[in-house]
């Protein structure tokens, strides 16, 4: 099962999480599950998590999607766009 990493950039730095997924498909979909979370937990703390990002890099280390928070606010049409935002052929160390 590939491994994918899962940074949340909620305005202070987070360690990254890495998980076995099936497929990419996947992995997005729980960072969805993941972002929808942390929004809720957000908000009851008072914060205003609309300018939170979510990415998702697969094991070769590169960008497979980014999840911006605003857009699972706004709808599912505009969540959609958001799988798109990728920036295929950049790879981040680490």
């Amino acid at each position: 099962m590939p491994k994918f990493r899962f940074e949340f950039i909620e305005g202070l730095p987070k360690p990254a999480i890495f998980a076995d997924m099936a497929d990419r498909d996947e992995a997005v979909r729980q960072a969805k599950l993941a972002a929808k979370e942390a929004m809720l937990d957000g908000i009851v703390g008072g914060a205003d998590p609309t300018s939170w990002v979510a990415k998702v890099y697969d094991e070769a280390g590169y960008l497979v999607a980014t999840l911006g928070f605003h857009d699972l606010i706004a709808g599912s049409e505009n969540s959609e766009q958001s799988e798109e935002m990728e920036e295929p052929g950049v790879m981040r160390s680490g």
